[in-house]
C-alpha cells in the first residue's frame, strides 16, 4: 500500500518535474528572441539614423549649412605643403566631400616652372603677376562662330547645387539637361532689372553707386572696337577717344574683352535684353571667333591663362544666363581646355600643365562655377584638386591666409582669392579658416590709392561672409570707389589704376574691377 502511495506520488511528481523543465526551456527562448529582436531594433535605429544623416549630404544641402563641393580628405590641419587637407580641423568642423576620384585624366604635363617664365621677382612675391609678364604659351588654330542678335532680406541667400547635380545627365537629350540648368537656382538670379533694384537697397548699395555703375558701363560701351573687341593697351584709339584717355595696359584682346563684357553681363544686360544689346552681342561675337578649335584664344598674348580664364568667365555667364544655343558649344570648349590646362596638383598657370599659383588658379575656378550653373559638364575631380591645391597654399594652420605659390609667404590680395576659392569649393560660414581670414581681411581695409585686385576678391569674400563684418566693409569700399571715379572730360564713368599690379592691367582693367565690386550686390547672389 505504501508503495504504491509512493509510486503514486512519484508518478505525480514527474510530470511536475517535467513541466518545470519544459518552461524554463521556454523561459529561455523567449529571452534569447526578445533580446535578438531588441539589438535587431537597434541596429536598425542606427542605420536609419546615419542614412538620415548621410543622405542631405550626398543629395546637397545648402551652402549655409553644410559644404557644397569639394572637400580633400581626412587631414589634421597640419602646415602648409605638407601633403595633408585642411578638410577636418581640431574643431570637428568637417566639410562634406565630393564623390569620385582624383581624375588623373585631366592632367597635362608636368610643366615647370623656370628661369624663363616670364614672371618677375616682385610679382611672385606680391602675389599678383602683371599680364605684361605672363609666358605666352597660347595654342593657335582656327574657330569660328558668331551670337545672332517680394523684396529680399539682407542676408538673402541661395543654394548652389552640389557638384554632382550640377553635371549634365547624359541620358536626356540637351533641350531637357538645358531646361534642367535653367531653373536650378542660380548664382546669377539677382541679375534682372528688379531683383538688381531690390539687392541694390537691401545688401548695401546706394543710388550713388547704381549711378556710378551706368556711367562707367556707358565708358566701356565708348571705348569698345568696331570689331567688338576691348584693348588693354590701345582702348584710347577706339570710338571717339582719340587718345584723350590715359593708362593703357599690356597687350591682351581676349583679356580685354573679357573685362569688357563681365561688368554689363553683371549689371544684367545680355545680346538679348537691355541698352546694351549690341555691345554685349559683338563682343561675344568676337570672343567666340577668336576660339581655336582647342578652346582657348588666339589673343591671350601676354595673358595667357589669366585672360583664358577671364574670357571663360564671360562666355559661361552669357550662355547660364540666356541659353542661346550658339553659347553653348564655345562655352563648353573654353572649359575643357582649363580641364585640361589642370596641373596634377590642382592649380593652374600661365600654360597648360605648370604648377599652380593662387592668382591665375582664382579666374578658372570661377569660370568653372559658371560653367556649373550653366550645366556644362565638368568633372567631378577638377575641383577636388583644386582643393588640394589651396591646402598647399595656404599659409597657418586653420587656412585663413594664402600665398601665391606653395611654401611662400602670405599677401593681402592672395588671402583674399583664396578664401573666394575655398568659399566656391568646400567650405561653409562656420568653418575656422573662413572665420579668421574675414578677420583678417577686415584688418586690411580699402584706403586710396589701394590694390583693385584686392579689393575686387575680398568685396566678395565679405559679401558672401555678410553680418557685421559685411556691413563693416561696405561703406568703406562702396565710398571709396564712388569717389575715386573719374568725372572729367573723356574719361569721364572710368578709373585710372591704382596701386599693386594695376598699371599692366590699365585703365580698362581697373574700370571693370571697380564696376565688378560695385556690382557685388546683385551680381552673385550670397552663398550663405
Amino acid at each position: 500500500m505504501n508503495q504504491q502511495g509512493g509510486a503514486d506520488i512519484n508518478e505525480e511528481a514527474n510530470p511536475q518535474s517535467f513541466s518545470d523543465e519544459e518552461s524554463v526551456n521556454q523561459f529561455r527562448t523567449r529571452v534569447s528572441v526578445g533580446t535578438l529582436v531588441g539589438v535587431m531594433t537597434c541596429l536598425l535605429f542606427a542605420g536609419l539614423l546615419m542614412l538620415v544623416t548621410w543622405l542631405p549630404n550626398r543629395q546637397g544641402a545648402s551652402l549655409a549649412g553644410s559644404m557644397d563641393g569639394s572637400g580633400t580628405g581626412t587631414g589634421t590641419g597640419n602646415a602648409v605643403g605638407d601633403g595633408t587637407s585642411s578638410s577636418d580641423d581640431a574643431s570637428g568642423d568637417n566639410d562634406r566631400t565630393v564623390a569620385g576620384e582624383i581624375d588623373q585624366s585631366t592632367d597635362v604635363s608636368a610643366g615647370r616652372d623656370g628661369p624663363d617664365s616670364g614672371v618677375d621677382a616682385q610679382a611672385e612675391d606680391s602675389g599678383n603677376a602683371d599680364l605684361g609678364s605672363a609666358k605666352d604659351d597660347a595654342i593657335a588654330a582656327k574657330g569660328t562662330g558668331s551670337v545672332d542678335a517680394e523684396k529680399p532680406s539682407p542676408q538673402l541667400s541661395f543654394t548652389v547645387p552640389p557638384l554632382e547635380q550640377l553635371q549634365p545627365d547624359r541620358s536626356r537629350d540637351d533641350g531637357a539637361r538645358d531646361a534642367a540648368a535653367a531653373r536650378s537656382p542660380g548664382m546669377f538670379a539677382g541679375r534682372d532689372a528688379e531683383q538688381r533694384k531690390k539687392l541694390a537697397e537691401s545688401e548695401g548699395g546706394s543710388a550713388a553707386s547704381e549711378s556710378a555703375v551706368e556711367r562707367g558701363l556707358k565708358w566701356l560701351a565708348d571705348h569698345q572696337d568696331k570689331d567688338g573687341h576691348w584693348s588693354l593697351n590701345e582702348f584710347h584709339a577706339a570710338g571717339e577717344c582719340n587718345g584723350q584717355c590715359s593708362s593703357p595696359g599690356s597687350v591682351s584682346d581676349a583679356a580685354g574683352t573679357g573685362f569688357g563684357l563681365l561688368p554689363f553681363l553683371g549689371a544684367g544686360y545680355t545680346h538679348q535684353s537691355g541698352k546694351y544689346k549690341k555691345t554685349v552681342k559683338t563682343g561675344l561675337d568676337w570672343l567666340i571667333a577668336d576660339q581655336t578649335k582647342e578652346g582657348t584664344f588666339r589673343h591671350c598674348d601676354a595673358g595667357t591663362l589669366y585672360a583664358h580664364g577671364i574670357a571663360s568667365i564671360a562666355l559661361c555667364e552669357a550662355w547660364a544666363m540666356t541659353k542661346d544655343p550658339k553659347l553653348k558649344q564655345p562655352a563648353q570648349r573654353s572649359i575643357d581646355y582649363i580641364v585640361k590646362a589642370q596641373h596634377g596638383q590642382g592649380g593652374w598657370r600661365y600654360s597648360p600643365g605648370m604648377a599652380g599659383d593662387t592668382s591665375v588658379t582664382g579666374w578658372q575656378v570661377i569660370a568653372l562655377r559658371s560653367a556649373q550653373q550653366g550645366g556644362l559638364h565638368v568633372p567631378k575631380g577638377v575641383m577636388t584638386k583644386v582643393s588640394v591645391f589651396l591646402d598647399s597654399v595656404q599659409t597657418d594652420r586653420k587656412g585663413g591666409g594664402y600665398g601665391y605659390t606653395p611654401g611662400g609667404g602670405g599677401s593681402d590680395a592672395m588671402t583674399a582669392e583664396g578664401l573666394l576659392c575655398r568659399i566656391y569649393t568646400s567650405w561653409n560660414s562656420k568653418r575656422p579658416g573662413l572665420e579668421a581670414g574675414v578677420q583678417y581681411l577686415l584688418s586690411h581695409p580699402p584706403q586710396q590709392g589701394g590694390d583693385l585686385y584686392y579689393w575686387y576678391y575680398a568685396t566678395q569674400v565679405l559679401h558672401h561672409y555678410g553680418g557685421e563684418p559685411w556691413e563693416e566693409w561696405n561703406p568703406v569700399m562702396r565710398d571709396l570707389l564712388i569717389d575715386s571715379q573719374s568725372t572729367e572730360g573723356h574719361e569721364s564713368g572710368s578709373w585710372a589704376p591704382q596701386g599693386g599690379h594695376d598699371g599692366a592691367g590699365g585703365r580698362v582693367y581697373a574700370t571693370s574691377l571697380s564696376l565688378l565690386t560695385l556690382e557685388v550686390y546683385y551680381r552673385h547672389k550670397r552663398m550663405f
